[in-house]
């Protein structure tokens, strides 16, 4: 054992060193944090003016005023937009007695546009726009507004008007999964779990890689000629994972501390970003075995491969199982207790981090949280000591080449 802490200690020590190390662990969640901070700013700098994004379920401003020609004499009153849920480019109305009067103002940009409504508009329905800067995307779209002051007008009730804008308007949709009583919206919602995700998912990934890197480093440097003379293989294969398993720990925690301080909350208030009060103990435990089987898998990769690049050619495959909660983010979010997220989070290769942004999306039942540990920590133990195979003298000296041909005929062996 006592060649396995120094082989521990020395992988914390050289991995400590690393400025990449360091720029990635300070620097990804201050990139998240400014971003976050950024679009916050933008979107209060709006709704300082006077308008909001649509992304936020609002009005946005449109500008300069829009003309108009009523012809027809339809348009009484101006009202206010409707209360929609979809966004509404909005102007100021601008009411002008002539086309020429109309045009005038366009030719010197004082209005972006005007429509001239048709003296037979009742029978017709006709209803022109002209626009200096024609364009069929631009000046064909966000005309609801005035089409809405047009039915108010002439039906003479908001509230018909605007259900003849959008008949199902006040239809509320619900999910046949259950979604663990996590109804609020915002960043709570959706922002927490995903942050969840990519934490677990770039910090298993990561941590998990430096275990390739290790091993085809000190093949390419002949370190590892030295060490098999003094340490076995699977000795040096035991100090590098739990090695590189501390250096992970402080990585989440540096990522986990953030997204606290983000939050605004304390360990005693994880409720307040609709966490449990148990998230850290579980997200601990999935998060140990996730790290103990990639790293094993990506160990045994490094032990075949001659040098870091051939190596990294088939990380790939080997971490794809992960990539899949990552493409199935939304899923996974707005259904937590769906059948997919389920069968995801009990899967031993996507558990690690399916299983922790489930648990940040909603509540999961105790015995799901509980049987997915039992399966992962007895698929981690078999990895581990199948990997441990690959960790023999003959392929950690070898420096064959690395292709599917040899990765089948080691397995085989």
């Amino acid at each position: 054992m006592r060649n396995v802490f120094i082989i521990i200690k020395h992988e914390i020590s050289t991995t400590l060193r690393k400025r990449s190390f360091w720029l990635t662990t300070f620097l990804l969640p201050a990139v998240i944090l400014a971003l976050s901070l950024g679009s916050q700013s933008l979107a209060r700098s709006s709704m300082a003016s006077g308008g909001s994004s649509p992304l936020l379920g609002g009005f946005m401003s449109g500008g300069k005023p829009i003309g108009y020609v009523d012809t027809a004499g339809v348009i009484e009153q101006i009202p206010e937009p409707p209360k929609s849920s979809r966004p509404w480019v909005v102007s100021s109305l601008q009411e002008y007695p002539t086309e020429a009067a109309a045009q005038a103002a366009l030719n010197t940009k004082a209005i972006s546009k005007y429509y001239i409504v048709s003296a037979d508009f009742i029978q017709t329905g006709d209803l022109a726009v002209v626009d200096s800067n024609f364009s069929v995307f631009n000046s064909l779209e966000n005309n609801d507004y005035f089409a809405y002051v047009l039915r108010l007008n002439l039906v003479k009730d908001a509230n018909l008007a605007e259900l003849l804008d959008d008949p199902t308007a006040k239809v509320e949709s619900q999910g046949l999964a259950p979604q663990g009583g996590k109804k609020d919206e915002g960043f709570d919602a959706f922002g927490v779990p995903f942050a969840v995700l990519m934490i677990f998912y770039l910090v298993i990934t990561m941590t998990s890689g430096f275990m390739l890197q290790s091993v085809t480093k000190e093949k390419e440097n002949r370190t590892i000629e030295v060490l098999l003379l003094s340490v076995r293989p699977r000795d040096l294969m035991l100090g590098k994972i739990l090695g590189l398993g501390v250096v992970a720990l402080l990585q989440i925690a540096v990522w986990g501390g953030a997204m606290l301080m983000f939050g605004g909350v304390s360990l005693n208030g994880l409720s307040a970003l609709g966490l449990p009060e148990d998230f850290f103990v579980w997200a601990l435990l999935y998060f140990v075995l996730g790290y103990l089987l990639y790293a094993s898998l990506l160990g045994a990769l490094g032990a075949l491969a001659p040098s870091t690049r051939e190596g990294t050619q088939f990380t790939f495959l080997l971490l794809m199982p992960l990539f899949v909660p990552l493409m199935l983010n939304s899923v996974l979010i707005e259904a937590p207790n769906g059948g997919l997220t389920t069968f995801l989070s009990l899967f031993p290769l996507t558990s690690p981090v399916t299983m922790i942004t489930r648990l940040a999306a909603g509540n999961v039942p105790i015995e799901q949280l509980l049987l997915g540990l039992v399966i992962l920590a007895i698929t981690t133990y078999g990895i581990i000591v199948y990997s441990a195979r690959f960790f023999r003298a003959d392929t950690l000296l070898s420096f064959n080449a690395l292709n599917f041909k040899r990765i089948l005929q080691e397995i085989r062996r």
